[in-house]
């Protein structure tokens, strides 16, 4: 039978304040603050007007009347906010049987956690951990989401794209592949010295075609196949205009370069040193392909001595002189931070200084402060299967820009009890995106080679 009428759910669907369980937990952290701009107004996208800075204005005043000189350039790089999303449910029956059974609901509502009596155990605890857990969620997508990025398994990419960083570019990506494609000067980038140096694994696949009317690469498993074109050779260089754009457009930094270095050769090279790959080929006829030129990775392995301070102070030193007009700041992973502090106990017996950075004590390296970040030693480790491991960035706060709609209303978090289910559910939802405005405010270390 058809309902004539709705009857509202009690407890009604409400939210709670953004401010106190999302807000300030995620965009207003300690970590955050002094390090990059947070912008909580971008609704879609936007343009970021960048404008450059004229030079040579000023000229002798030699006759009479207006004799302008000198023009801005105006660029509009602009910012898209991706929506994202976290989302939990809990029953109130996990509860059951222990100390905490007596502060439930009675009735058909016992399920509901959010009907508990006081203390008010759920709010009060499990909430804060939560939003906890939200702002790492966050800041570790804020440095490393990737579109591209794959699961890896056994650190080698498998063609399925990994949610957990997907949902916008992080600014790790952004350096990474700008200063891959040319974007941020080599000049602004200091290459970090290894005790052992790591090498780049790289194969060479050679067709002999026999009989075949197509042939097959797999390549960190995904196939990719091209019809025959009458010799090796020439299936081979189609091959490669079809898919080289796809295949180096995959995974990012655990990704692969493919050439054809001569002949009915594909030659295949991972991206940085370090990473492996899989790369295996076949025809559907009586043709083969023979591997050679195999090179096996090796990652690179811990700072050598000294290289921490040499590496800030080349940074400094390749900081152009404009940048000097902004109150700069260090991140650095906690490997870099560590063989510092080694080099500076060696010399001096003591700890380095530390400086006040909007509230909070930091070190300090030649009158910078210094964030350490051993989240991103971590992410590195874990996610990136360690592919460049020692990471330095020097920049103003106003070049890093983090975007996001979340003081909306409805980026709140929502949380109503289903009856149906007997489960009381949570959501957070809110867009983001990262940018940076200028490539001539940035100094980075360990990003290349």
């Amino acid at each position: 039978m058809t309902n004539i009428f709705a009857h509202s759910i009690s407890p009604a669907f409400n939210k709670q304040n953004i401010r106190e369980f999302f807000t300030t937990p995620f965009f207003m952290g300690e970590d955050l603050r002094g390090a990059i701009t947070v912008r909580t107004d971008i609704k879609g996208t936007e343009k970021l007007n960048m404008i450059s800075r004229p030079n040579f204005i000023t000229k002798p005043k030699v006759a009479a009347g207006f004799n302008p000189h000198g023009a801005f350039t105006l660029t509009h790089p602009s910012i898209t906010v991706h929506p994202m999303a976290m989302e939990f449910e809990q029953n109130a029956r996990a509860f059951w049987g222990s100390i905490l059974e007596q502060l439930l609901a009675s009735g058909y509502k016992e399920d509901d956690i959010e009907r508990m009596k006081e203390p008010d155990v759920w709010n009060q605890v499990m909430l804060p951990i939560i939003a906890q857990a939200g702002q790492q969620d966050l800041i570790r997508q804020m440095f490393f989401a990737d579109p591209t990025k794959e699961i890896l398994e056994s650190g080698i990419p498998n063609g399925t794209v990994n949610d957990d960083f997907s949902g916008y570019t992080g600014f790790m990506t952004h350096y990474l592949n700008d200063l891959y494609n040319g974007l941020i000067s080599s000049a602004q980038h200091i290459p970090i010295t290894t005790a052992t140096t790591g090498v780049k694994a790289e194969k060479i696949l050679t067709y002999a075609a026999n009989s075949d009317t197509e042939i097959k690469v797999t390549i960190n498993g995904i196939e990719y196949s091209q019809p025959y074109a009458t010799s090796a050779a020439s299936t081979v260089a189609a091959w490669l205009v079809a898919h080289k754009i796809t295949i180096e457009a995959r995974s990012g930094i655990n990704g692969v370069i493919v050439t054809n270095p001569s002949g009915a050769q594909i030659k295949v090279v991972s991206r940085y040193k370090g990473q492996s790959f899989t790369a295996t080929a076949e025809s559907d006829g009586n043709g083969t392909f023979t591997p050679s030129g195999i090179v096996a990775a090796v990652k690179p392995g811990s700072l050598a001595s000294d290289e921490a301070d040499n590496t800030l102070e080349a940074m400094i030193d390749a900081a152009r002189p404009e940048m000097h007009e902004f109150p700069l700041v260090f991140m650095v992973t906690r490997s870099l931070w560590r063989n510092l502090v080694h080099t500076i106990k060696n010399k001096t017996g003591d700890l380095p200084l530390t400086m006040m950075l909007n509230g909070v004590n930091v070190p300090s390296y030649e009158g910078y402060p210094v964030l350490i970040r051993p989240d991103w030693d971590t992410w590195i480790a874990g996610y990136e299967n360690g592919i460049l491991p020692h990471r330095a960035l020097f920049t103003t706060q106003k070049n890093m820009i983090f975007g996001t709609d979340g003081l909306l209303d409805n980026e709140d978090i929502e949380t109503w009890y289903n009856p149906d289910l007997q489960v009381r559910r949570y959501r957070v939802q809110y867009k983001a995106q990262t940018a940076y405005l200028h490539p001539e405010l940035l100094v980075l270390a360990g990003f290349g080679e």
